[in-house]
């Protein structure tokens, strides 16, 4: 038994759900509630926001059922940055006696504009980490309520302000504590095996619970349907059967929930569904860079996939011609790098790189811990921090990031220089609702080594950003220590003693 499980007493006559949607215009609930019981016809039930002193009638339908619009004075809207929650109260007065069900929920929006991604009506980018939701000793269940609230602070130190929570329906405990601190969420149930009738139809069973269970979380921002074809035999785009499977559930899940983009095959040949997503995991920096290009700019792009290594199957992004035009697109899930000194450096340019685009909608890295056959995570499986290189997760993850106009060799050799002085370009990534600006510093310290005090001083470069879109690049100067023939160059966006933004670049002398 992996989530909790009690048992509460209640009437004959009870609320058999609460499902809670904001309205469109954010300044309240679409209620709909549904009542079980002999006495059902003859209840009389109301709704009120807990802590407000307005009461709210319900008059349900001979069925036991009813929607209702609950207004909400003076609304304050749900967000990462201010996660307000309102709790909601239905009390059911019947023969039977009286029943009570409380329901938490937030007021957001998260919709698709055109090819962007909008939360509460603003441009939003999810900086996202794959989270599978295991543990050492005791597998899929949490040793503890804040062994569940640990893995989401964690994931937000490193800068995440989304959880893809990958092929499970984690407790509803760590889905509350989500609403609670403001992290997104993409949620996806598990994925059957091979492909059949039954199987398809235990396949939408568990989109159907999905829903049911976890709609009234504000913090669920993507619903996902397939991965990677797993349950569809890895041949879609070849099988309209299989194709029609996919429509047929994402039309499922759209009819449960309209208020939420749906991924309808996540990482591959997509069918339909509301965001174009890849998975690409590739160690050459300039292959990646090159086909992250493709990926992002050109729906008939495909997906290089070692479905049977070492050679490659070359999946389109989509399965039919035009499925993706115009769709929000982001990538899915990425990282690689045997140990975590190389996978912190791919986890760093790899980044950059995915920030160079603006039309890009957000990313997913591979993946917040190891589990027992992965060794992919940023920290351990034990939740321990890793010799990542002093990669600064934060910095990676940031709002606002610096992007340096270089293609870098290895670990620990970003960039080979002739002379010691040297110039580099760089650039501003922002994904707030305002400019940032600042000016640039600089200063070296030892390979692999963590940032120097940063002190200001009055050199530097301006450098500013406009929101989502990646600024022209401004050059700096650098010159390695006379004493030293290799260093890490620290670089800051600071403005008035505070860091905006930082990264680094190891540097060695040619003939070093």
């Amino acid at each position: 038994i992996w989530q909790p499980v009690w048992l509460e007493p209640r009437p004959a006559t009870f609320v058999r759900s609460m499902h809670l949607e904001p309205k469109t215009s954010l300044d309240g609930f679409v209620v709909r509630l549904q009542v079980e019981g002999a006495h059902a016809s003859g209840a009389r039930c109301e709704l009120h926001v807990e802590g407000g002193a307005v009461t709210r009638p319900v008059v349900l339908g001979p069925d036991g059922r009813a929607e209702v619009i609950l207004a909400i004075e003076s609304p304050r809207t749900w967000s990462p940055e201010e996660p307000h929650l309102y709790r909601i109260i239905a009390r059911l007065e019947s023969a039977d006696g009286v029943d009570e069900v409380a329901c938490t929920s937030g007021l957001r929006s998260i919709e698709v504009v055109g090819d962007e991604l909008h939360l509460n009506g603003r441009r939003a980018y999810l900086r996202g980490v794959l989270d599978q939701g295991y543990w050492p000793r005791s597998g899929l269940t949490a040793p503890s309520p804040a062994a569940l609230r640990r893995d989401l602070d964690l994931a937000r130190e490193a800068g995440y302000n989304l959880v893809r929570k990958h092929l499970k329906l984690e407790d509803p405990r760590w889905l509350h504590y989500a609403d609670t601190i403001g992290m997104l969420v993409w949620e996806e149930p598990p994925s059957t095996s091979r492909f059949s009738d039954d199987s398809l139809a235990a396949f939408r069973q568990g989109v159907q619970q999905m829903v049911a269970r976890d709609a009234n979380h504000p913090c669920i921002v993507v619903w996902g349907c397939f991965n990677e074809e797993w349950g569809l035999d890895w041949r879609v785009v070849d099988d309209p059967v299989l194709q029609d499977a996919v429509d047929g559930t994402v039309a499922q899940l759209r009819s449960l929930d309209e208020s939420r983009p749906i991924v309808d095959n996540s990482g591959w040949s997509h069918v339909g569904g509301d965001l174009a997503d890849w998975h690409y995991y590739e160690p050459d920096l300039a292959r990646w860079a090159k086909n992250v290009e493709h990926l992002v700019e050109d729906e008939t792009a495909v997906i290089p996939v070692p479905l049977h290594p070492p050679a490659l199957e070359l999946k389109p992004l989509a399965a039919r011609p035009g499925a993706m035009k115009g769709r929000p697109n982001l990538n899915g899930e990425y990282g690689v790098g045997m140990t975590s000194v190389e996978r912190g450096w791919h986890l760093k340019w790899q980044t950059q790189e995915l920030r160079r685009h603006d039309r890009l909608s957000g990313y997913v890295y591979t993946e917040l811990y190891d589990i027992e056959h992965e060794f992919a995570g940023v920290i351990s499986a034990e939740r321990a921090p890793k010799d990542l290189g002093n990669v600064a997760l934060s910095d990676v993850n940031a709002e606002t990031v610096l992007v340096l106009d270089v293609l870098p060799e290895q670990p620990g050799i970003d960039l080979r220089v002739s002379e010691r002085r040297f110039v580099l370009g760089v650039r501003c990534s922002h994904h707030g609702a305002r400019r940032v600006a600042g000016m640039l510093r600089v200063a070296w310290g030892p390979h692999f080594g963590p940032p120097p005090v940063r002190t200001a001083d009055a050199s530097g470069a301006e450098l500013g950003g406009e929101p989502f879109v990646l600024s022209a690049p401004v050059s700096v100067t650098a010159e390695l220590p006379e004493s030293e023939r290799a260093g890490r160059l620290h670089v800051w966006l600071e403005r008035e003693g505070r860091v905006l933004a930082a990264t680094h670049l190891d540097v060695v002398q040619a003939d070093a």
